[in-house]
């Protein structure tokens, strides 16, 4: 920038001495207050004569014979008209800074998202057209504005455009990204004068949570502008919509609506769920508006007829906008009670892991569980149950026997040569295997290798001692539960939590708690009861509150056989206790995590009873109670394919699909190939190919842009490098931008003005917009210049001085001293 010079006339005119960003010409010198001196040699001589005059003046009023209050009035008169003509010696003049006109930028961004269609209560127009008539290029504030400015005028919704001409705005933008805008002005003006921003919105930003805008490093001031104060809007509008889904079976899945209501007071309020798929109501209730300002909260509980991907559709309406809101026009408009029917629906997505789940249930001898526990998980479609039952333990491997006797153990003679030769020999255990899906699973007993113990999901333990187990195979299954991630049961068998060396053994390592030593326990028989903690689990109850499930409780059987654990482990929970008649409370189950999985143990040895002795053949109660318990056990165990979502930093961004892929021993697999198929709601399906992840070994990478608001259906398809099928995986989300623009329908002055005090600006009036586009160019600006105004030459100075000597002449003359 040129520095400014010293370049003095004359002219009451102010004079303009080069463009500056600060600074002050060499050739003045500060007074006071923004007032130079053009003639600063002139200051020693001013400051003399005043000395002497003000002097002089001091010693003739002295000799005034008048009053001390005539005389303190004569002397100040004097003083201000020798002070005034002191100081026009040394010239002062009034210095400051202006805009040089046409070189700095402006903004001005208007909002055109489908919230400024909504027509305030008592007033003729929307706000779309309310918005045009200010900013219209006629406006004084705008004339003003356009003489000083290079202005610059946007639209904002989805996201920053320029726009030549404001009336060619149309309110369709189904969002009002207001931050991600600015940050956009920000970057495209970064190098730019940017000297102010003015904003025409509402305030209601679907971008409000964006971290990219940064107030504090924005380059300019930012002016809302706000138009009169508006009444209350009639709305009813559902706020949020969350999904929590459990081991519940009777009702596994759980959705809480919140909303709220404007102007409805006394109206009654209709909450539905809709399964989008077939249409069917699932579920209604309705609320009472109490109040004006009503804030009211519902629940669903309900069983999703079917795994996988589901999307339901969550509706609230007053009875006076219910033919409006499940019948609309032709057009998308309709007659309506309320300001807006666009925030009265949400879209909601439900992702149900779909199977099968496979559990290896194993035990040391046939029992009463398996048969009940088998009955019961095949009302499960989704839940596989594979049995290895041990019917005869192995005997020693040296024995002297007759030469006639076989080696075969008897319980395999008769089946013919073949089978005896493969059939288990006398130091081998004689294992029965239930529901496996190939000849050769399980034919060794229980598994040896990661690939073939891995393909399950959870493992119950039943009735077995350590010795059944190799060293290897118990290392094995502490790394199906800690590194895979499976779940681990054990149930208390006779030879089961003994301290015969379980303790010392990994398999103790996974119990969660320390086996006991002890063999006295209190005497039963034992009912079964929830501790507070367990009574939080939706696993373990049967009911659906606390009272019905006491009630339940109180309607079971009672129990003889009875493990006693030991010290709990660091992070275990006992979930269950069994009661004696003296009120005697014993832990019955117990859980932990255990690396990524989990384990648990039911001390209860005789809970088939539960199952024997129902009070009529509905009741399900034992069924129901291992059929919860089984999907605890699977349902945070990971798969080979696993797919997930997660949205965008940027409100205008694509949805980012990460996928995770391992290999049989659940290990990162690199070198997949992934394709995912997206599908909308009733649209076409698109294929992606997902890319690796340059840091995360096993996770590949797709995105999805989508420019409407619908429901989405994810499906990942992963082939191995040698061309082998790894996995599938599906996924499901929403996306509600019509109910996010409308969630507020009031100006939201709060967040405006945070905005503009942030950035050093201010809320302004339509009515303010004239006098304040007319005083903008003296404010800071990046490129300004520097004027200074004479103001020794201007004719009021000259006439104070003389009005000042005047008035003191004619007091003396008053007086009678003149």
């Amino acid at each position: 920038m040129m520095q400014a010079q010293s370049i003095l006339f004359s002219s009451p005119t102010p004079l303009y001495l080069g463009q500056e960003t600060g600074g002050a010409s060499d050739s003045v010198q500060e007074l006071f207050g923004g007032v130079v001196a053009a003639s600063p040699q002139w200051i020693p001589l001013a400051v003399g004569l005043f000395v002497v005059l003000v002097a002089l003046v001091s010693w003739n009023t002295l000799r005034m014979s008048a009053s001390f209050g005539t005389q303190l009035l004569s002397f100040s008169l004097k003083f201000l008209a020798i002070a005034i003509l002191c100081l026009c010696l040394v010239k002062p003049m009034r210095r400051g800074e202006r805009a040089i006109p046409q070189e700095n930028l402006v903004a001005v961004l208007l909002d055109n998202s489908q919230s400024m269609q909504l027509k305030p209560p008592g007033s003729s127009v929307d706000r779309l057209e309310k918005q045009k008539q200010v900013v219209a290029d006629d406006e004084p504030w705008k004339v003003r504005l356009l003489q000083d400015f290079d202005v610059r005028q946007f639209q904002f919704g989805r996201r920053l455009e320029k726009i030549l001409d404001p009336s060619s705005l149309d309110a369709s933008a189904p969002s009002s990204n207001l931050m991600a805008s600015l940050d956009s002005l920000r970057q495209r003006f970064e190098s730019r004068p940017l000297a102010a921003v003015f904003i025409s919105s509402d305030g209601n930003v679907t971008d409000a949570e964006f971290r990219g805008f940064n107030a504090d490093k924005f380059p300019a001031p930012i002016y809302p502008i706000l138009d009169d104060e508006e009444s209350e809007f009639r709305d009813l509008c559902i706020d949020t919509v969350s999904v929590q889904q459990t081991d519940f079976e009777t009702s596994p899945t759980k959705i809480q609506v919140q909303f709220h209501s404007s102007g409805l007071s006394g109206e009654t309020a209709t909450i539905q769920l809709i399964d989008l798929q077939t249409g069917e109501l699932i579920e209604e209730t309705q609320q009472t508006l109490e109040d004006s300002d009503y804030r009211g909260e519902v629940q669903f509980r309900f069983r999703p007829e079917q795994s996988g991907v589901t999307f339901y559709e969550v509706l609230a309406f007053t009875e006076l906008d219910k033919e409006a809101l499940l019948n609309p026009t032709a057009d998308g408009i309709a007659e309506s009670n309320e300001a807006t029917l666009l925030n009265n629906a949400q879209l909601v997505s439900i992702t149900r892991e779909t199977g099968p789940y496979r559990i290896l249930y194993l035990s040391g001898r046939p029992n009463w569980e398996f048969k009940f526990l088998r009955r019961s998980l095949q009302a499960d479609a989704e839940v596989q149950l594979v049995g290895l039952i041990r019917i005869a333990k192995k005997e020693p491997k040296f024995s002297f026997r007759d030469r006639s006797v076989s080696s075969t153990n008897p319980l395999f003679a008769g089946l013919g040569k073949d089978e005896e030769d493969s059939a288990e020999q006398y130091d081998e255990p004689v294992l029965i295997r239930f529901g496996v899906k190939e000849s050769e699973e399980l034919s060794d007993g229980f598994p040896t290798s990661e690939e073939e113990l891995f393909a399950y999901h959870a493992i119950i333990l039943d009735d077995l001692e350590t010795e059944f187990f190799t060293q290897d195979q118990m290392l094995l299954l502490r790394k199906f539960v800690s590194a895979r991630g499976g779940g681990l049961l054990l149930l208390a068998g006779q030879e089961s939590f003994s301290d015969n060396g379980l303790r010392d053994t990994p398999l103790g390592d996974m119990t969660p708690f320390y086996v006991s030593k002890t063999t006295e326990k209190p005497k039963g028989p034992y009912r079964i009861d929830l501790t507070r903690e367990g009574m939080l689990q939706p696993w373990i109850r049967l009911s659906d509150t606390e009272t019905d499930e006491q009630t339940q409780l109180r309607t079971r059987p009672i129990h003889n056989t009875l493990n006693l654990s030991g010290e709990l482990k660091p992070g275990a929970s006992i979930l269950a206790v069994a009661e004696t008649p003296d009120q005697v409370r014993i832990p019955a189950l117990i859980s932990q995590r255990f690396g990524r999985g989990r384990s648990a143990a039911w001390m209860i040895g005789d809970l088939w009873k539960s199952a024997m002795r129902r009070e009529s053949t509905e009741d399900d109660a034992s069924g129901q109670a291992w059929r919860q318990l089984a999907r605890w056990l699977v349902n945070d165990s990971p798969r080979r394919v696993e797919l997930g979502i997660a949205s965008s930093d940027e409100p205008n961004g694509p949805i980012r699909l990460s996928t995770t892929v391992r290999d049989e021993s659940y290990l990162p697999l690199d070198n997949a190939k992934v394709a995912i198929e997206v599908t909308p709601l009733g649209g076409e399906t698109l294929r992606l190919e997902a890319e690796m992840d340059n840091d995360l070994p096993g996770v590949y990478h797709s995105e999805y842009w989508s420019a409407d608001g619908a429901a989405f259906q994810a499906v990942a398809k992963v082939e191995s490098i040698e061309g082998e099928q790894v996995g599938e995986a599906e996924i499901g989300w929403t996306q509600n931008i019509g109910a996010h623009e409308f969630k507020q329908l009031e100006v939201n002055v709060a967040r405006l003005s945070e905005l503009a005090e942030a950035t050093g600006g201010k809320l302004i009036r339509r009515s303010e917009l004239s006098q304040f586009a007319k005083n903008l160019p003296n404010q800071k600006m990046p490129i300004s210049q520097n004027w200074l105004y004479p103001l020794w030459h201007s004719p009021w100075v000259m006439l104070m001085a003389m009005t000042c000597l005047c008035l003191e002449w004619t007091i003396r003359r008053v007086r009678g001293m003149a």
